[in-house]
């Protein structure tokens, strides 16, 4: 069997799996923390995929002129050290290949998600931004509670200052519902807390002429 064929089935990368569900569900919560969640992993993959497509670029003119020089070079260790250099620039190349084929990978899941999800948000004004991060805190502050309660039998330290910090009305609310039934918040967070993606419809598909456009 082929090397290449091996490190053909290797990710550098996240699996769709873990872009899905142990990054954007995960850490999501709702629907717009999910939201925010892939536009925050989109944004990384953008950034990345502009420097690594630079990058690629300036190796293909680094390759030619060492190809020049293995071949043009008068001194004879300067054509020697050329092919070495050579050699290693291809092979570099062949690794940012690689790299690149992985984190397009991921930047057209994450854009897939932020589309389908965006559907949900809907339009952020300033007042739904308001109304979504309220929901958003409180469902951390809930999810981190009971965490604490799964795992030490009692709030931790930083859930409690994070709980303290909200806004009065939204804080006692909180602190009714937490203490008030902790079974009944644990069995919310095992099956209802997290919330799945919605469906992304074939028509969010990209194909790599169209990501290049896009960054």
């Amino acid at each position: 069997m082929m090397l290449k064929e091996l490190l053909d089935d290797h990710y550098t990368g996240h699996s769709e799996f873990q872009d899905d569900y142990l990054i954007t569900v995960r850490s999501g919560g709702t629907v717009y923390g999910q939201y925010k969640q892939a536009l925050r992993e989109l944004y990384k993959r953008t950034r990345g995929l502009r420097e690594l497509l630079c990058n690629r670029d300036k190796l293909l003119v680094e390759i030619d002129q060492q190809k020049w020089l293995a071949d043009k070079a008068d001194d004879m260790f300067a054509k020697r050290f050329a092919t070495i250099e050579l050699k290693r620039k291809i092979m570099q190349q062949e690794e940012s290949d690689r790299v690149i084929v992985n984190t397009k990978r991921e930047f057209v899941r994450f854009y897939q998600q932020a589309v389908a999800l965006k559907k949900c948000v809907g339009e952020l004004t300033d007042d739904a931004r308001k109304k979504y991060e309220v929901e958003f805190w409180c469902h951390q502050v809930k999810q981190m509670a009971a965490n604490d309660f799964v795992a030490a039998g009692r709030l931790q330290t930083n859930t409690i200052d994070v709980l303290r910090s909200m806004p009065d009305d939204v804080r006692d609310d909180l602190h009714t519902e937490i203490i008030s039934n902790q079974s009944a918040l644990i069995d919310w967070y095992f099956n209802e807390s997290t919330k799945s993606l919605p469906v992304i419809e074939e028509n969010e598909l990209l194909d790599a002429n169209e990501i290049l456009q896009l960054i």
